[in-house]
Formats: structure tokens, C-alpha cells, sequence
């Protein structure tokens, strides 16, 4: 079973969230630049071709009116393709 690892922005810094967790110990998979390089072959071998990384929701004012908005967005089909073949292999 995956697990899924949330974060939350505090700058608009590029690759902040990358960086971060490939300096903790914990690299997205598939990111070219910040990843653990053997693991992404393999990631690849078993049907990941992007990185994997998804803004699953957002929240802000909305620019003209203040009005607080929440939007959210279901993983992608091929990242979802791939979550249930790992979860098809491991169960």
C-alpha cells in the first residue's frame, strides 16, 4: 500500500518541496533532478514515466473578492495506473 506524503508551501521557492524531502532522505520518485537515480530506473522499469508529484488541492483569496477558495484535483490516470499496479503487486 502507498503512502501518501502531504506538504504544505510557505514561499513560492522553486523545487522547494524536491529539495527538501531529497534532503531528508526521502526523494520524489521520478524527479530527475533531485531523486535517488537507480531507484527512478527501476520506477521506470515498472511503469513510471514522470515524476511523481501532484498538487492534489489548493487554497487562497481569490484576487478580486477575498473570498476564500479551496479547489482540488484527483491524481492523474497514470499516476493512479501506477499506484494500483504496485498496490497489485504487494497485495
Amino acid at each position: 500500500m502507498h503512502s501518501p506524503c502531504e506538504a504544505e508551501l510557505k514561499t513560492g521557492r522553486t523545487h522547494q518541496i524536491r529539495v527538501h524531502l531529497s534532503h531528508l532522505g526521502y526523494p520524489i520518485a521520478g524527479d530527475a533532478k533531485y531523486g535517488d537515480f537507480a531507484r527512478n530506473k527501476e520506477l521506470m522499469k515498472q511503469g513510471l514515466k514522470r515524476m511523481f508529484l501532484h498538487a492534489h488541492s489548493i487554497a487562497f483569496a481569490h484576487p478580486l473578492i477575498g473570498e476564500a477558495m479551496h479547489l482540488t484535483a484527483p491524481l492523474p490516470k497514470e499516476l493512479q495506473s501506477f499506484v494500483d499496479k504496485l498496490d497489485g503487486l504487494a497485495g
